[in-house]
């Protein structure tokens, strides 16, 4: 190895140690600071966002999953923009015992406010295709338009926000529906 390359080596591992320390600039930089720093790279502006979180059940339990990579997911949809594709709407992956909470800027935080249509899926997911169909939950859940005429799944969100929602889905007996156009059947990464 040449020298002048062993010294470049050098200098992009101290720019980096500097980086990843907090230490360009004028100092440490809290989390905020950095999402902000980053915000404005970007030629983004911070907006406000109110907690959005919950949980889902399916006939009184948590989602169960038959599969390890079943996922039941909890999305928002805005429905003048429903031709925006579903992956790049705000969603959440419900835990294990069906909680949910939206974040924009940090763990938990929410949501910016807005009139907002729930819909819930329970969908396979693997790295190579994102989440794909058949629901699970029978797509009987999955459609904004539908679900826009339940008031359960309309939401006007904003300032305080909400954290304990909760999606009681009724699924047993019931027959599979028939996805309509904008039914959410997959969620492409």
């Amino acid at each position: 190895m040449h020298l002048k390359d062993h010294s470049r080596k050098i200098v992009w591992a101290f720019v980096a140690f500097l980086a990843m320390g907090g230490l360009i600039g004028c100092g440490p930089q809290s989390e905020e600071q950095r999402i902000d720093t980053e915000l404005k790279r970007l030629g983004e502006a911070r907006v406000k966002v109110y907690p959005f979180a919950g949980r889902v059940t399916i006939d009184g339990q948590p989602p169960k999953a038959a599969k390890a990579r079943e996922r039941t997911i909890l999305m928002l949809n805005d429905l003048s923009k429903l031709d925006v594709p579903p992956n790049k709407r705000q969603f959440v992956v419900c835990g294990p015992q069906g909680e949910f909470a939206f974040s924009a800027y940090g763990a938990g935080d929410g949501i910016p406010p807005g009139k907002y249509v729930v819909t819930i899926g329970q969908y396979f997911y693997s790295k190579k295709n994102g989440y794909t169909s058949p629901d699970l939950l029978k797509n009987l859940y999955n459609d904004p338009e539908k679900n826009a005429k339940n008031p359960e799944f309309v939401i006007d969100h904003k300032d305080p926000g909400k954290s304990d929602y909760v999606f009681n889905l009724e699924i047993a007996g019931k027959e599979a529906a028939t996805p309509g156009p904008k039914a959410i059947t997959e969620i492409p990464d």
